[in-house]
């Protein structure tokens, strides 16, 4: 039976846009009942014109923390009083926590990735060569943490190839050590990449649709790849059936989405997250879908 809620109730929750789709209140209402907390995890969809008055509502009410996914993980920056180390590096934040009329935000997207990274694919991204589709939010936070564990180098692919420069440029001058470059979306030398890579990583929204081809050309996977594709829903992406038929070892986000969501937990109440009961009830969600 749930608990019954009252003015005392913490409130946490996610914006983004869409979000309707988001899986996270499945895990973290589960990890508050499991230790007996009084709260309650709740999606907010906000579309990109509202953000500003929804955030400063989001304040005025009294919530204690939320998550901030696609769109606003860079847009929302401007509007928090304080940022972690890590956001200030990335450049991007999934995570803000409102404590004593103030709001700090903090990343736990790269952190939630490299953890899934180690230990669903077994992958240390030390001295390995990667290619990064998507430069947004996620791929912000990827990139950094892939550069600061020592990726060998990284190649960057978006949609918009302003931003793959950028963050081609941002990432060179994070992290001298790592070589970085950046190509066109389309094109004869995305195979070449690909046959060169360590490591696929797919950060855009590319398999999240019905309809949706394989990023890249399947004959180019190679059994020295690894793939990971932070698309979870559906959890089986072009880009992964394809690198299963090939036996290549391969991952979808729902790893990283449980561990950076186990991270926002314990940024939000102190406490340390229970990722079994987490993982368990995500597992129960994804079957739902």
């Amino acid at each position: 039976m749930r608990s019954k809620k009252s003015g005392r109730t913490e409130v946490f929750g996610i914006i983004g846009f869409p979000v309707k789709h988001t899986l996270s209140p499945h895990f973290q209402n589960a990890a508050f009942a499991s230790l007996g907390m009084d709260a309650v995890y709740i999606p907010f969809e906000v579309p990109p014109e509202k953000l500003k008055p929804a955030f400063a509502s989001i304040k005025a009410l009294g919530l204690s923390g939320i998550n901030v996914t696609i769109p606003h993980k860079q847009a929302v920056l401007p509007l928090v009083d304080a940022l972690s180390p890590e956001v200030k590096g990335i450049g991007a934040a999934n995570t803000i926590v409102f404590r004593g009329g103030r709001s700090k935000a903090y990343n736990t997207d790269g952190e939630g990735f490299i953890r899934s990274l180690k230990s669903d694919l077994k992958v240390n991204p030390k001295g390995r060569s990667v290619l990064l589709f998507g430069c947004g939010g996620a791929a912000k936070a990827i990139a950094f943490v892939l550069a600061r564990e020592g990726a060998k180098n990284i190649t960057f692919v978006d949609q918009v190839e302003k931003r793959a420069k950028e963050l081609a440029a941002k990432t060179k001058k994070d992290f001298p050590r790592c070589g970085t470059t950046y190509i066109p979306f389309s094109g004869p030398r995305i195979k070449e990449e690909v046959l060169d890579s360590d490591l696929l990583v797919n950060a855009s929204p590319v398999g999240m649709h019905k309809g949706d081809p394989c990023i890249v050309d399947p004959t180019a996977l190679h059994k020295g790849l690894a793939v990971y594709d932070i698309v979870y829903n559906p959890p089986a992406t072009p880009l992964l059936k394809e690198a299963k038929k090939r036996g290549i070892k391969a991952a979808n986000g729902l790893g990283m989405l449980l561990y950076q969501g186990a991270l926002s937990f314990e940024f939000f109440t102190g406490k340390k997250a229970p990722v079994p009961v987490m993982r368990a009830a995500l597992k129960k969600a994804v079957k739902k879908c």
